[in-house]
Order: structure tokens, then C-alpha cells, then sequence
């Protein structure tokens, strides 16, 4: 009887110990690290590409493919006999092909998911595609949790029973140096996929770039890159569209600087700024500015000249300290 009071707290004890051994905590660690992933991604918004690319790799290429084998294969072992269809499973799964599934199913799933994303009028930025791969993966922990939890105890898959198998097979060895290699081993292959997770995940230096392209229209219509004017006379206009594409990433602000020059050996003795633009472009855009430029030069040679900007503006404006830049020559005549 002395005993008799603490009887209810170790029964408790026991079966709280036994809930947990038949939870699929897997998954409610898949469904914790989706919205930790989100929060990072979209929220705080991290500015280690290190870490976006860590947290960033799994949520994409893991995460929806794990869930979705979880909710097709709950079992441990395959079996078709408890007269439930949508309970039954009669394909054994290995340990491997899990694995090799979950990443495969994950890159079949992005491009429906894409597909959902572009008929929402929300396009294609960090927060929609995060929060679109991060909800349907919470949907799809909630499916396999429902399907595993309708498997008798004994008969769930449970990741545990590997990680125990795993961590047997690496400190169990014979010797410390066999310890050593196992230990050794299991880092590079954390290396090698994490390596792969940033190359995928972050950006890439050689991707990002500002195009400048002097633009006219031919016969058709269309904007080409050539048919500028070779001869005009005094006073004449030029028409012009001055086209920036921006693939830096993000939002830009630019300074475009229309320049009239003459040289003389090759060095600039004279310079007219005959107009200036400012573009506001999104990631992924082109701005076009459609003008009509009037040269100052009442005779000989000229440069017209556009120099390019994505901050300030120098005092003087040259080709040296221009972002982006390019030109054409035209002849002025006095129409004589």
C-alpha cells in the first residue's frame, strides 16, 4: 500500500513510453522542420546562403517526396490480408529505395506544384514557392500520419528500429579503427550531400548579370539590335529604344545617360549628355524607353553613346565608370 500512490505516475510512465514507441515521429519531425524551414526562408528571411541553402535543399528535394512514400508505404512489411483496400501494402520497401524515392518523388512533385504557383496571380518569388511546397508537404505529413496510425502497432514502418541498426553497425565495430573509418565515412557522405544540396540551392555568380541592348524597328515592327541611322543632317532626330534587362536576382533601379561625343585620336575632346532615364525593373524583367534623341553637332563625326547605371550617378559620366555601356557612330551633315 506504501507504494500505492505512485503506481498511477509509472503506469502513466509506461504508457506514455508506449505511445511514443508507436508514433510516427518521423514525420511529426518532417512536418516541424517544414515550418522552421518556412519561418527561415520567408519570415526572417535568412541572408546566410549557407544556411538557405541547408535549410532550403531538404524542404525542396526531401521533404514532399518522404511524405508521400510515408502516406503509400506505412507498413514495415508488405501485407494484404486485413480486408482493408486502402490499408493493404504489397511492396517491400528498403531502407535504400526510401531513400532513393523520397528525392525522386520530391523533383516529380515541383513541376505540379509550378503549375498551381502560376495560375495564382501571386508569380513565381521566394515566399509563394516556400510556402506552396511547405503547405502541400503538411498536407501530405498529415495523409501518412493518418494512413500509419491505421497500421496495427507491430506492423508500422519505424525509421528508429534503422537508426539504431545504423548506430550499431558504426560504434559496435571491432576495433576503434574500424570505429574511425565508419565515422569517417558517414562525414563524407554528409559532405558530398550537402556540397551538392548548396550547389542546387544557392545562386550562382555567372547567372547574374544586366543586359543593355540600343534597339530600332525595321520594316515589320520588331526591336533588332542594328539599322541605326549612318547619315543625318543637322538638327534631324534619331529615334531610339534603349532596352535593360535585369538578371540579377532582384528589384533594380537604374540611370540610364544618353551622351552625345566627339573624338578626335581616339580621346573624347567633347561630351553633350543629351538625355537621361531612370528604369525601375523586377527580377527577371525588361524595361524598354522609347526616344527621340537630337544631337547638338552641327557637323562631322559623333559617338551617341549610352552609359548605363544601378546606383548613383558619377559627376561625370563616362564609359570607365559605367555599370553597362554601348553605342553607334552617325555622320552630321549641314544638309548642304
Amino acid at each position: 500500500m506504501k507504494g500505492l500512490p505512485f503506481q498511477p505516475v509509472t503506469a502513466l510512465r509506461r504508457r506514455s513510453k508506449s505511445v511514443l514507441a508507436g508514433a510516427p515521429i518521423d514525420l511529426i519531425g518532417i512536418a516541424g522542420f517544414v515550418l522552421v524551414a518556412a519561418v527561415l526562408l520567408t519570415i526572417v528571411d535568412a541572408p546566410s546562403t549557407v544556411l538557405r541553402a541547408a535549410v532550403g535543399f531538404p524542404l525542396l528535394f526531401l521533404a514532399p517526396g518522404y511524405v508521400v512514400l510515408s502516406a503509400l508505404f506505412p507498413r514495415e512489411t508488405p501485407a494484404n490480408a486485413d480486408g482493408r483496400p486502402l490499408h493493404r501494402q504489397t511492396v517491400p520497401l528498403s531502407d535504400a529505395e526510401r531513400a532513393a524515392l523520397s528525392f525522386g518523388l520530391s523533383f516529380a512533385l515541383l513541376p505540379p506544384l509550378g503549375l498551381v504557383i502560376a495560375v495564382t496571380p501571386f508569380g513565381f518569388t521566394t515566399s509563394t514557392v516556400v510556402n506552396t511546397v511547405a503547405g502541400a508537404t503538411l498536407l501530405g505529413a498529415g495523409v501518412a500520419i493518418a494512413r500509419r496510425l491505421a497500421v496495427p502497432p507491430a506492423d508500422r514502418y519505424r525509421p528508429a528500429r534503422r537508426l539504431e541498426a545504423a548506430r550499431a553497425a558504426i560504434f559496435d565495430a571491432r576495433s576503434t579503427r574500424h570505429v574511425a573509418v565508419n565515422v569517417v565515412l558517414v562525414i563524407s557522405m554528409l559532405l558530398a550531400v550537402t556540397t551538392v544540396g548548396y550547389a542546387l540551392v544557392a545562386p550562382q555568380d555567372g547567372e547574374q548579370y544586366t543586359s543593355l541592348r540600343l534597339l530600332t524597328e525595321d520594316d515589320t515592327g520588331e526591336l533588332v539590335a542594328s539599322g541605326y541611322p549612318s547619315e543625318i543632317e543637322a538638327g534631324e532626330a534619331v529615334p531610339l529604344v534603349i532596352a535593360v534587362e535585369n538578371q540579377e536576382g532582384e528589384d533594380e533601379d537604374y540611370t540610364a545617360v544618353v551622351q552625345e561625343q566627339r573624338l578626335e585620336d581616339g580621346e573624347i575632346v567633347e561630351r553633350n549628355e543629351l538625355q537621361r532615364i531612370d528604369y525601375s525593373v523586377n527580377a527577371g524583367g525588361t524595361a524598354y524607353a522609347d526616344r527621340t534623341l537630337s544631337p547638338e553637332a552641327e557637323a562631322g563625326s559623333i559617338r551617341i553613346t549610352v552609359l548605363l547605371y544601378d546606383g548613383d550617378v558619377p559627376e561625370t559620366p563616362t564609359t570607365e565608370n559605367a555599370y553597362r555601356h554601348g553605342y553607334f557612330w552617325v555622320d552630321v551633315t549641314d544638309g548642304e
